[in-house]
C-alpha cells in the first residue's frame, strides 16, 4: 500500500519539539520525586543500570566509548526504529520510548544512581552542565532518530491491548516503500552525531577528563 497511509502528525520540527517538551517534564518530575522520596543508590541494581554495569569493565578509554556507542545506538537507537514500525491508533509506538527513558533517567539522577559518577562532587553551576551536556545531548540525540522514522509505521494497531481477531494489527505498507523526506534524513543523521558526542563527553566523564 500507499506510505501515505501511515498516519505522520505535524512536520519533523514539531515532533521533536512536542517529544523533547513532554520527556523534558517527566524528567525532571521523576528527578523531584527521587531526589525527595526515595533512598540514594535506589537506581543503582535496576535494568537501567545494567548497561552501565558492563561498560564499566572496559579498562580503556575507546574501549568504554565504543561500548556506549554499542548500547546507545546498536540497542537504543534501533529499539526506537523498531518500535516506530508499529502504530496504535495513528501513535507511534517510538513516542513511548523517550518517555521511558526520561522516568528512569529522571529517577537514576534523582537518587544519584550513575555507576561512574557521584552527583554529590559536583556543585549545581558544574553539575547542570555535566547533565546537559551528556544524557541531555543523548536523549535529544534518541528523540531525533525517533521523530525522523516515524514513517517505518508498518503495522497499525486499533487497539493498545487487543491483537487479535478484528483487532489484529494491519500491514500497511512494506519497509522498502518507505521514503524519508529530506529534513527527515538530516535529523536522522543529527540524532546520529548527538548520540556519539554525549557518549565521547560520558566517556570522559568517567575517565574525569571534563
Amino acid at each position: 500500500m500507499n506510505p501515505s497511509q501511515v498516519h505522520v502528525s505535524g512536520n519533523v520540527c514539531s515532533r521533536i519539539l512536542w517529544i523533547y517538551g513532554l520527556t523534558t517534564l517527566l524528567s525532571n518530575t521523576a528527578y523531584l520525586i527521587g531526589y525527595y522520596w526515595l533512598p540514594e543508590g535506589f537506581m543503582r541494581s535496576s535494568l537501567q543500570t545494567a548497561g552501565g554495569q558492563v561498560v564499566m569493565t572496559a579498562q580503556s578509554f575507546w574501549g568504554q566509548f565504543g561500548l556506549i556507542l554499542l548500547f546507545n545506538l546498536g540497542v537504543t537507537a534501533v529499539i526506537s526504529v523498531v518500535l516506530n514500525f508499529n502504530q496504535i491508533k495513528g501513535i507511534p509506538a517510538g513516542y513511548l520510548y523517550p518517555l521511558f527513558i526520561a522516568v528512569s533517567g529522571g529517577l537514576i539522577a534523582g537518587t544519584n544512581s550513575f555507576l561512574a559518577s557521584d552527583l554529590t562532587q559536583y556543585n549545581v553551576y558544574d553539575g547542570h552542565a555535566m547533565a546537559l551536556s551528556i544524557g541531555n545531548l543523548e536523549s535529544l540525540g534518541f528523540i531525533f532518530i525517533i521523530a525522523a522514522t516515524v514513517k517505518y509505521g508498518v503495522y497499525q494497531y486499533r487497539s493498545g491491548w487487543r491483537w487479535s481477531g478484528e483487532y489484529k494489527p494491519v500491514k500497511v505498507m512494506n519497509l522498502r516503500d518507505v521514503r524519508l523526506a529530506k529534513p527527515e534524513i538530516i535529523c536522522l543523521v543529527i540524532g546520529i552525531l548527538l548520540i556519539i558526542l554525549g557518549a565521547y563527553r560520558e566517556t570522559l566523564m568517567a575517565f574525569n577528563m571534563l
